[in-house]
């Protein structure tokens, strides 16, 4: 019965963390599925926007944009294709990932600017 006792306490005194490993293959799925979070709030903000203002089609293209829904509607597909482009990367070094996940939030901002404007 002691045996059973000690058992249990070591397993309720060490936590199940210390034995699972995090790789940064890991780390950038869940700061992914976070920044796409973001990015789902920020099309859905932008598909109330054109219904309201009865914009029933939007294109990308690069050069001029004459309004600030286009430039909002630009920057929300531009932000969403680089979380698509880091969701499918895989980084040997924590220094290269931090790197790219700071470019990819910098363009979530953009965007996050950019709808704010257009409201």
């Amino acid at each position: 019965m002691r045996k059973w006792i000690l058992i249990l306490l070591v397993i309720l005194l060490i936590p199940a963390n210390v034995y699972a490993t995090v790789t940064l293959n890991d780390v950038n799925q869940k700061v992914c599925d976070r920044f796409e979070g973001d990015m789902v709030k920020l099309a859905a903000i932008m598909e109330e926007l054109r219904r309201r203002n009865g914009i029933t089609e939007t294109r990308v293209a690069f050069g001029g944009v004459d309004t600030q829904i286009k430039s909002a509607d630009y920057q929300v597909t531009y932000a969403a294709e680089a979380l698509a482009f880091q969701r499918a990367q895989k980084y040997s070094s924590e220094s290269a990932l931090r790197n790219s996940l700071g470019i990819l939030k910098n363009k979530i901002l953009k965007a996050k600017n950019e709808v704010g404007k257009a409201l």
